[in-house]
């Protein structure tokens, strides 16, 4: 039985695969961007959604990929949201974001870019994401031309096994730049992070001290804002992790107009719908779309049950464990909270 609808939904910020194409092949990918689909949504199809966008309350669009700016109508879909009163941000590997395509950005009323960037030299960023020592720079030359045109930049960056070692110079890196945040993104085995040499790569369950130390070190530091996202479930100093926004709060259109909850739970199993045969309307008000937030938590089994942080972190995230383990219903398989950093 599906449980009863939270009291208050709205969905504050939604994240659109406008496109699965990618310039770059990076080993982690979530999506497995590459090639552009067949059934990639059109211009028009991506008017009409942003239409029910507004009918449901939509505040701001994520628009990311694959690669959004491989989408030549990107910023007419911006500016065509802007008008319906929905803001937008980006998330991009900026390859191609040069000035030109920075101000044009802006122009649409976009005012923060997210950058991803997985080294803090071209031989570190072409391990993860298959960059050239050229594109390492013009994604350089990106932020510093965003920032010349007061577009907030954020960095997100992978810590995963193979890139633990580098995530202090990618701070220094950031503030060297002048970057307004930086996000550093946890491994999940989705995509093709599922595949074994992947995991063997990225995995970090054997070296969660030396993360828990730098974790410590980045909220100690008032230099610059750094975050952690879902993935490494709760962190210091206070280990308590948040509510389940998905389906509440937010949720993930697919290039092909599949609508999931959040970008954490991609699996088929929690696919709500189609933008293509049913309205967005329709399908947020679907109780599948809600059901991952009212994940019955009393239900999770092994060591999180018996934890004294369980009334507080409540299990950490569904999607992050059940990439890992297989198992929805798994205690989080890296936790963080017993873990002692080395001093």
């Amino acid at each position: 039985m599906l449980p009863s609808q939270p009291p208050e939904r709205k969905p504050r910020i939604v994240g659109w695969e406008i496109t699965n194409e990618c310039n770059l092949s990076c080993v982690h990918c979530f999506s497995s961007a590459g090639k552009r689909p067949h059934d990639e949504l059109t211009t028009e199809d991506c008017k009409r959604v942003i239409d029910s966008m507004a009918a449901i309350g939509v505040g701001t669009i994520g628009w990311t990929g694959g690669e959004p700016l491989l989408r030549g109508d990107l910023e007419e879909l911006a500016e065509y949201a802007a008008h319906k009163g929905i803001m937008s941000n980006i998330t991009t590997n900026a390859v191609l974001l040069d000035e030109e395509r920075a101000k044009s950005l802006r122009d649409v009323g976009m005012r923060a870019v997210q950058i991803s960037l997985d080294g803090s030299t071209p031989e570190r960023n072409r391990r993860i994401r298959g960059s050239s020592d050229e594109q390492f720079h013009q994604i350089i030359r990106a932020i510093r031309h965003c920032k010349s045109l007061n577009l907030r930049v954020h960095l997100a960056t992978l810590i995963g096994l193979e890139t633990l070692d580098d995530v202090r110079e990618m701070v220094s890196l950031g503030k060297r730049e002048g970057v307004d945040a930086i996000r550093f993104c946890g491994f999940a085995p989705v995509g093709r992070g599922k595949g074994k040499s992947i995991k063997e790569r990225l995995q970090l369950s054997g070296v969660l001290d030396a993360l828990v130390q730098f974790i410590s070190e980045a909220q100690n530091d008032s230099e610059i804002v750094m975050t952690f996202d879902v993935s490494f479930g709760p962190v210091p100093p206070d280990y308590v992790f948040h509510a389940c926004t998905a389906g509440v709060e937010t949720f993930y259109l697919k290039a092909n107009g599949d609508v999931y909850p959040c970008t954490a739970l991609l699996d088929q199993r929690f696919r709500v719908g189609n933008v293509r045969t049913h309205s967005l309307e329709e399908l947020w008000n679907t109780p599948k779309m809600w059901a991952p937030s009212m994940f019955p938590r009393e239900e999770i089994q092994g060591a999180c049950r018996t934890c004294d942080n369980f009334a507080y972190c409540h299990g950490a995230c569904r999607g992050a464990t059940l990439a890992h383990t297989g198992d929805i219903y798994a205690s989080f398989p890296t936790c963080l909270y017993h873990v002692t950093p080395n001093q």
